[in-house]
C-alpha cells in the first residue's frame, strides 16, 4: 500500500488530524496497516476488481476492513471501547481525506459501521467465522440510491450503489 497518493490528496490541515491521531495512536498503526493490507486480498480473492466500485463487493470490502482492524488492535489492546473508536476514527478520517460524492461516502461509513458491529456488538472474533458472515451479508446487500434510502438500514445491512454485473 502506498501512501504518498493518499497524502496528496489531503490538505494541510488533514494531515495534521492525521498526524495527531497517529500519534496518540501509533501502537495501532502496524495493525492497522496489516488489517488494511489483508482486506483488499480478501476482496481480491473473492471478488477480483468488483469492489473498486460502488457495489457488494465495495461494501464487503469496507465491513471486512473495520472488521480486521478491530480483530488485529485488540491483540494489542484489551480495551475495545478503544479500539472501536480507533477503528472508527481511522476509517472515517480515510473517507474525509479521499472524499467521492455524498452518497457514496455515506455508504462506506454506514459500511464500515457493520463491519464493527459484527466484531464489537455480534461478537464474531475468529476470522473464518468473519469472513463467512460478512460474506453472507455481501449476498444481502441492499441497492441505494439516496441518502434517505440508507436511513432505512440498520447497521447490520450492507448496501452498495452499483448491482453487481
Amino acid at each position: 500500500m502506498d501512501l504518498w497518493p493518499f497524502l496528496k490528496r489531503a490538505n494541510a490541515n488533514q494531515i495534521w488530524q492525521l498526524l495527531k491521531v497517529c500519534l496518540r495512536n501509533m501502537r495501532m498503526l502496524w495493525p492497522t496497516y496489516k488489517a488494511t493490507k489483508q482486506a483488499v486480498k480478501y476482496s481480491d480473492s473473492f471478488f477480483g476488481t468488483k469492489h473498486h466500485k460502488n457495489t457488494p463487493a465495495n461494501a464487503f470490502r469496507h465491513a471486512i476492513w473495520n472488521w480486521l482492524i478491530a480483530k488485529e488492535c485488540m491483540q494489542l489492546k484489551s480495551d475495545g471501547d478503544k479500539v472501536m473508536n480507533w477503528t472508527q476514527k481511522i476509517t472515517s478520517m480515510h473517507e474525509k481525506i479521499l472524499p467521492g460524492d455524498t452518497l457514496s461516502n455515506a455508504m462506506d461509513l454506514h459500511n464500515n459501521a457493520v463491519g464493527r458491529m459484527v466484531y464489537f456488538e455480534e461478537k464474531v472474533y475468529e476470522l473464518e467465522k468473519g469472513l463467512a458472515r460478512l460474506r453472507k451479508l455481501t449476498q444481502e446487500s441492499k441497492k441505494i440510491s439516496t441518502a434517505d434510502d440508507l436511513k432505512r438500514y440498520s447497521k447490520s445491512q450492507l448496501v452498495h450503489l452499483i448491482d453487481p454485473q
